[in-house]
């Protein structure tokens, strides 16, 4: 048996298959490097139409200018003391609580207050309306109405409106006013007010010089390559807001976020959270408090 000659074929015979196998890694390392660059040079609303997720209207490239911001909550007992020689005296008799800063308000008990109705198609011009009537909210005319978190669907209809500072409003608790509603017996479509919640927050400072924000557009891209929103998602709002991040003593200190809402299929509506500061994703909802030292 001429054993020189079967070296030379499995020689022969590993050396091509050696060959092939290194044609299919070299031609898998190009189509992953190819996918790689071509995720990082295609723009965002590339990759979120290959990926099946949609949203309305344009990403904006523009970048904002805000602030860290301090305020302290308001004392509604000393409101309504100093308030009282400009207002009906008989507004806060009744049908009002005041726990921790946090005024709630039934209208309905109070018959020396306006019964207001909201009528879906015109729900900010209803708003303005309550607002605006000193009678029967404190401080109204610094709230303004906020869509994106509000809901008219449903069992529990509500809406929210909040403070804001420099055309920036304030999405949290601290600051803002939910207005619970009920159907109205008058009318499909009006809404009557039966209670609303209320806290306020005053001389509001910015602690640091103002300064550049993430874009909207900026937000989406961190959201999107850290798996936040999902395939076939879709993004039903981008909303720029301040949100409280510490409590220093009796001063809240508060952060401009990109608030995201994402709604995957089946799922019910997550808002997610950009700190436009850092451009990083807001991850723990809890306010670390710093207690004197």
């Amino acid at each position: 048996m001429d054993f020189k000659r079967i070296e030379w074929i499995f020689f022969v015979a590993f050396l091509g298959l050696n060959m092939f196998l290194f044609g299919i890694y070299q031609a898998g390392v190009k189509e992953e490097n190819n996918v790689s660059f071509s995720d990082q040079t295609d723009s965002i609303e590339k990759r979120l139409n290959k990926d099946g997720i949609s949203y309305k209207g344009t990403l904006s490239g523009e970048k904002k200018e805000g602030y860290y911001l301090s305020g302290e909550q308001t004392n509604f007992y000393d409101a309504i003391q100093s308030e009282q020689d400009t207002r009906d005296r008989n507004f806060f008799k009744n049908g009002i609580e005041i726990v921790d800063n946090l005024l709630t308000v039934y209208p309905q008990m109070n018959y020396a207050q306006t019964s207001y109705f909201i009528d879906e198609k015109n729900v900010e011009k209803s708003l303005e309306a309550f607002l605006n009537d000193k009678n029967s909210v404190l401080f109204g005319g610094q709230y303004h109405y906020l869509a994106d978190f509000s809901n008219l669907d449903g069992e529990f209809p509500e809406l929210i409106v909040s403070q804001n500072y420099k055309s920036i409003p304030f999405k949290d608790d601290t600051a803002q006013i939910s207005l619970k509603l009920e159907n109205s017996d008058e009318s499909d479509g009006l809404y009557k007010i039966y209670k609303y919640t209320q806290m306020h927050i005053q001389g509001i400072e910015e602690l640091r010089d103002k300064t550049d924000l993430s874009s909207e557009r900026d937000a989406i891209e961190t959201l999107y390559i850290n798996n936040k929103i999902p395939s076939n998602a879709k993004i039903s709002f981008r909303k720029l807001a301040y949100t409280r991040i510490y409590k220093i003593r009796e001063k809240n200190v508060y952060v401009p976020v990109w608030f995201v809402g994402v709604k995957s299929s089946g799922s019910n509506l997550q808002i997610e959270q950009v700190n436009a500061m850092s451009n990083t994703i807001i991850t723990n909802n809890s306010v670390p408090k710093v207690e004197n030292q």
